[in-house]
């Protein structure tokens, strides 16, 4: 069964052959009171997120000139994915597509590649760089989405 969100879904299964409670009601009612917010964050970063990935690769040109000549377009490419992905999972109300779909994706071919350090540098700099254009609501929706990458890079510098 495919639904709007995880949280959604899971209670959609549970409730088989029975109305759902008001507990399990809660994510639905959470979804459609912030709708219009996640929206509004979804065109954002559907307008932005491309110009805001070129400045943040401009910043990381200065300190990794290198990297960025060899591997610019792929950063390029997977940091507009992430936040393709991320649009969506703030849209769906759901950080679980996000870990599903990007996170370990992302980990496991960085893994690979062993720039941890580097891309947690540049997922630092996007949030500043999404940080100096969105107001504080609209970058609480943002923010649990960046600090889950970089968690994920920390924990391989460490």
């Amino acid at each position: 069964m495919y639904t709007i969100n995880h949280k959604v879904q899971e209670n959609c299964i549970a409730s088989e052959g029975r109305y759902l409670s008001a507990l399990e009601m809660q994510p639905f009612e959470t979804y459609i009171n912030t709708y219009q917010d996640r929206l509004k964050i979804y065109h954002l970063l559907q307008a932005h997120s491309n110009k805001w990935v070129m400045n943040v690769l401009k910043k990381m040109a200065n300190k990794y000139p290198t990297l960025i000549r060899g591997k610019g377009k792929r950063c390029h490419y997977d940091m507009t994915a992430t936040l393709r992905y991320m649009a969506l999972s703030i849209l769906r109300d759901d950080e679980r597509f996000f870990q599903d779909s990007v996170v370990i994706w992302l980990d496991t071919v960085l893994v690979a590649h062993q720039k941890h350090r580097q891309c947690a540098d540049a997922y630092t700099n996007l949030v500043e760089e999404i940080s100096e254009h969105l107001q504080g609501t609209e970058l609480n929706f943002i923010r649990p989405y960046i600090n889950r990458i970089i968690q994920i890079f920390d924990s391989h510098i460490h």
